[in-house]
């Protein structure tokens, strides 16, 4: 994974600014503060418990780019954004891709998932991916619009999938998109789609 780009920065719709660049070691304890200040609903489709410091320490001691690409936004010292490219490239399925994308409440509605979601796309591009996959609950209905205007469709709902901390039980949602099709999508949609939808955006 060629990363000699980064870091690089990016303005957001509100004139604001924020650098993208790949997670490294250091990061661990403000990913962990992050993650912490999003809310419970925001981390139910993240497979991890990301509020665990143990989790996210798992994470900085063990970055394999090639596998895990983690893109992080940071404005000054704090991390606001994170998006994630998920491959595994000696498998049967080394040609499908799994994105995962969340931002701080406070950068929601300006802009930042779509370029989240954009450093995501030309890696997985860039990467001979085929495939990309996109997950979520089944009520989150606002992401699953946004990723319909993205060309993804609904492949399989997967009943009482997710365990929440108060012992409810969810169904999840998986989405997915031929990559090339999605890349067509996605840039008709950067230029014509004003709104965001309200968990990531």
């Amino acid at each position: 994974m060629n990363l000699e780009e980064y870091p690089k920065e990016t303005v957001l719709k509100d004139g604001s600014r924020a650098e993208l660049r790949p997670m490294v070691r250091e990061d661990e304890e403000g990913l962990l503060q992050y993650f912490q200040g999003l809310a419970a609903s925001d981390k139910l489709y993240l497979r991890d418990d990301v509020s665990n410091p143990d989790v996210v320490r798992g994470w900085a001691e063990n970055l394999d780019y090639d596998r895990v690409l983690p893109i992080l936004a940071v404005a000054g010292d704090r991390i606001v954004g994170n998006a994630t490219l998920h491959r595994n490239p000696f498998s049967w399925m080394r040609h499908v891709g799994t994105i995962r994308i969340t931002v701080a409440p406070d950068y929601r509605k300006k802009g930042l998932a779509r370029i989240l979601a954009a450093e995501v796309f030309r890696k997985a591009l860039a990467s001979g991916l085929e495939k990309l996959v996109a997950e979520m609950l089944t009520d989150q209905e606002d992401a699953r619009r946004v990723f319909n205007r993205l060309g993804f469709r609904d492949e399989a709902i997967l009943k009482d999938h997710i365990l929440d901390a108060n012992g409810a039980k969810h169904d999840l949602l998986i989405m997915s998109n031929d990559l090339n099709q999605l890349w067509r999508r996605w840039i008709e949609f950067s230029e014509s789609m004003s709104g965001t939808w309200h968990m990531e955006d």
